[in-house]
């Protein structure tokens, strides 16, 4: 059995801490500082085997596109690593071993996700071309807050009470909710979600982050902690999603009618690229991803 525990950073039983855990608190710190610097050493080398230096687009052509995203990036390793880790090794060494593996997971992880939002969410556009040679914000935006809900489901996941091989199907249905509600939610609009990112319409990448943030919100709270069986955790998943969906979908249509007396989501986001009401239907649709989550703590 993969256990799951904290990582034994803090004294059991309030008792007081010693020197000693005192230094492994400071290993494991520095330790998982150096981890997420090398994920982004390595994010950059990949890059730069496409024929792109991530920092020379951000400081030479000052590309706030590269920069949103490799900050999506370095914060969703930080939160996937922390929030995920999970040791049960007795010996320093052991222990070692396990900051390693969880981070060898969180950087697979999200390489995966990235490619699935570039690829089935953000489906035929090219999106690396995009943010480091055309500085679309609109892709950066999707692209960094998928990463975010990525290593949502992965503190959740991982913290899930089962062994390391059910803990990463979790991972993958979590990557496979990510992406079937950012394509419900693309079937509801009446707009074009990918033809108005492609033109760099900032208005509507932030709804579509806003849902993949709110679907990593609710995944992480449904299926962190102890499991009543696999059967019955699938179920409950499905359920608080299906129900999350219901209420986002309610919520949108309401404050559609209430916020915006004269005016409607649609017409201001895709007609008038007005940004600010891109962000409150964001904020609506995160909404009801911390209500459900906190109802499910």
């Amino acid at each position: 059995m993969f256990t799951a525990t904290s990582t034994a950073l803090v004294a059991a039983d309030a008792a007081p801490i010693t020197p000693g855990e005192i230094g492994q608190t400071a290993a494991f710190f520095v330790g998982a500082f150096l981890l997420v610097a090398v994920a982004k050493v390595l994010r950059d080398l990949i890059a730069r085997r496409q024929g792109r230096s991530l920092g020379k687009l951000i400081v030479e052509r000052d590309n706030v596109a590269v920069g949103v995203e490799m900050a999506g990036f370095v914060l969703a390793m930080v939160l996937g690593l922390l929030g995920s880790l999970v040791v049960y090794g007795n010996t320093w060494y052991e222990q070692a071993g396990d900051l390693l593996l969880t981070w060898a997971i969180v950087f697979v992880v999200l390489m995966v996700s990235d490619q699935l939002i570039s690829r089935v969410v953000l489906r035929g556009l090219d999106c690396n071309a995009a943010v480091a040679d055309d500085a679309n914000l609109a892709v950066a935006i999707v692209r960094a807050t998928g990463n975010v809900a990525t290593a949502l489901v992965l503190r959740g996941a991982l913290w899930h009470d089962s062994g390391l091989g059910e803990r990463l199907a979790w991972v993958g249905l979590g990557l496979v909710a990510l992406v079937v509600l950012s394509l419900g939610y693309q079937a509801l609009t009446p707009y074009d979600d990918v033809a108005e990112v492609r033109h760099k319409n900032v208005a509507a990448a932030l709804p579509m982050g806003g849902i993949l943030l709110a679907v990593g919100i609710i995944v992480e709270a449904a299926v962190r902690g102890e499991g009543a069986g696999w059967a019955a955790d699938l179920g409950a998943l499905v359920l608080d999603l299906s129900i999350s969906a219901i209420l986002i979908v309610l919520l949108r249509w309401v404050a559609d009618r209430l916020l915006l007396p004269g005016a409607t989501f649609h017409e201001e986001i895709a007609r008038d690229k007005n940004a600010g009401v891109g962000l409150l239907e964001a904020g609506t649709t995160l909404s009801v991803g911390l209500a459900v989550a906190y109802f499910l703590n």
